[in-house]
């Protein structure tokens, strides 16, 4: 091979890089939402999940949603919740708020204390406080629809969420509420004010990883146990 040709070669070969960093540069920047398409998908996630939460508040509605991963649902779902390597298919929490970041729903409730000097807390000491729920919260940016409606496995509304917390969940951070004796809204449902004070739950890569594949390998387990006595 001459000199010459080893420049056209080269040349040749820059030329095409760059129409590649190009073309990728062009479609990355095509999927990029600008600020103001952002904040038209936050309007209209947040129209469906109003239709969804107005009623729970106004007419008494049950207030259960399916908190679908879609990781799980575009790869076929047919109505069953079994645990793989990508999570559950589904969570069936309660919805409770709206906000400008995401949606809150209840995924639990955790024991509170008074601690020494009469502050609420978690760790456990001699001086029980109220029960309290465990609100998760799920960024809009990972809901990719709402669908107020459900369907055929499940009338509840279903918020198709991307489960990108370390270990397949769907919350971005834990916060805590507690129950109020007043009565909220036209039917009288219970009103949970926040708790500050028991701080904000964040994810833990570790732990929280640690967990799913506990699960995952008791689930495994119990799986092959069920296969060998349908077999025997």
């Amino acid at each position: 091979m001459t000199s010459a040709f080893s420049w056209v070669d080269l040349a040749a070969l820059v030329v095409a890089v760059a129409a590649l960093a190009v073309t990728v540069a062009i479609y990355l920047l095509g999927r990029r939402l600008s600020f103001r398409q952002q904040r038209e998908r936050v309007r209209e996630l947040e129209a469906k999940a109003w239709v969804v939460l107005g009623p729970i508040r106004t007419e008494g509605m049950n207030s259960k949603v399916i908190v679908m991963n879609v990781d799980r649902y575009k790869r076929g779902y047919d109505g069953s919740n079994d645990l793989n390597w990508r999570g559950y298919a589904y969570t069936g929490p309660e919805i409770i708020e709206i906000g400008h970041g995401g949606v809150e729903v209840i995924t639990g409730a955790v024991e509170s204390y008074l601690d020494a000097g009469g502050r609420r807390t978690l760790a456990q000491t001699s001086t029980p406080a109220s029960t309290v729920i465990e609100c998760g919260h799920i960024p809009w940016k990972w809901i990719e629809d709402i669908a107020p409606e459900g369907d055929e496995f499940d009338g509840s509304a279903i918020f198709f969420v991307r489960h990108q917390a370390p270990g397949r969940q769907p919350y971005n951070y834990i916060t805590y509420r507690e129950g109020q004796p007043v009565a909220f809204g036209s039917n009288n449902r219970d009103y949970y004010r926040p708790v500050p004070e028991l701080g904000t739950r964040r994810p833990e890569f570790l732990r929280d990883w640690w967990r799913f594949m506990k699960s995952l390998r008791l689930e495994k387990k119990l799986k092959k146990e069920l296969s060998q006595r349908n077999a025997s």
